[in-house]
């Protein structure tokens, strides 16, 4: 009987001993299992626990209806060099603009026009895939509705703009050149001379339904093809209103003193 009882026992410890390794094996596999099968911007794969590789998602083609190169801006990014990456995006967009705008070095919103579908979607698909979705044309937009178009919330959410008077921040300095910056935050798009510039991007067939009509003075009409909410300008911000105002009084200021001389 006291064998019986010890025979059972070593039993009993032997299979406690050869579950546990067994426990850790199956651990480790679904661990594997879950990794990513593909390096952000590198298009590398891993093999799963059964030793089979899996390929990831092929870089976009860097598609041209302009016959533009788009290697070298497909490099910054694959490199996570963001803020040359960004700099290199502000030529392609002068070089899409037409000849006007490569001399002046920047994009007038009437421009836009011209730019083409493929190559704004090439453009605009190298971000997202090197940023895994975090950047690009098309992720600004969607934040940019879910704002209901209304710039200093957009330009808040994107974290383009800080403190509560809803200050822009300086270029390039302030701006987060990083993976981890927030969503939408990249490319950036000079809108301090109006947001006309960035609304025709934004609304460009490429991603949009395109701008409504304009007037000739450039502004818009209120109406639009599609059932969102048509572009329209938006107040200056209170940081703006107390700058331009103190510059005024300033101004006013001194002239008394001309005058009293």
């Amino acid at each position: 009987r006291d064998s019986i009882v010890m025979l059972a026992s070593a039993v009993a410890n032997g299979r406690c001993v050869a579950h546990a390794p067994v426990a850790r094996v199956a651990k480790t596999h679904r661990s594997r299992v879950a990794q990513p099968l593909r390096a952000v911007g590198t298009g590398e794969s891993s093999a799963t626990s059964s030793g089979e590789a899996s390929e990831g998602p092929a870089p976009p083609a860097l598609d041209s209806e302009m016959g533009v190169d788009y290697a070298p801006f497909k490099a910054l990014l694959e490199a996570g060099e963001w803020e040359k990456a960004d700099d290199e995006h502000r030529r392609l967009m002068c070089v899409l603009a037409g000849e006007d705008a490569e001399d002046r070095e920047w994009v007038y919103f009437t421009e836009v026009d011209n730019m083409p579908v493929t190559d704004l979607r090439t453009i605009d698909e190298l971000w997202k895939f090197y940023s895994n979705n975090r950047f690009g044309f098309s992720v600004q937009r969607k934040i940019w509705i879910s704002q209901k178009k209304q710039w200093a919330k957009f330009f808040k959410k994107i974290d383009w703009t800080t403190g509560e008077n809803g200050d822009y921040r300086k270029f390039p300095q302030e701006f987060q050149w990083r993976a981890d910056a927030a969503p939408g935050h990249m490319p950036l798009t000079n809108a301090l001379r109006g947001t006309q510039l960035l609304a025709a991007l934004l609304e460009h067939p490429a991603f949009g339904p395109g701008l409504p009509p304009r007037t000739s003075e450039g502004s818009f009409f209120e109406g639009t093809a599609s059932k969102e909410t048509p572009v329209r300008l938006e107040l200056p911000t209170v940081g703006g209103t107390i700058d331009v105002v103190g510059r005024f009084g300033k101004f006013v200021v001194l002239f008394g003193q001309e005058l009293l001389k």
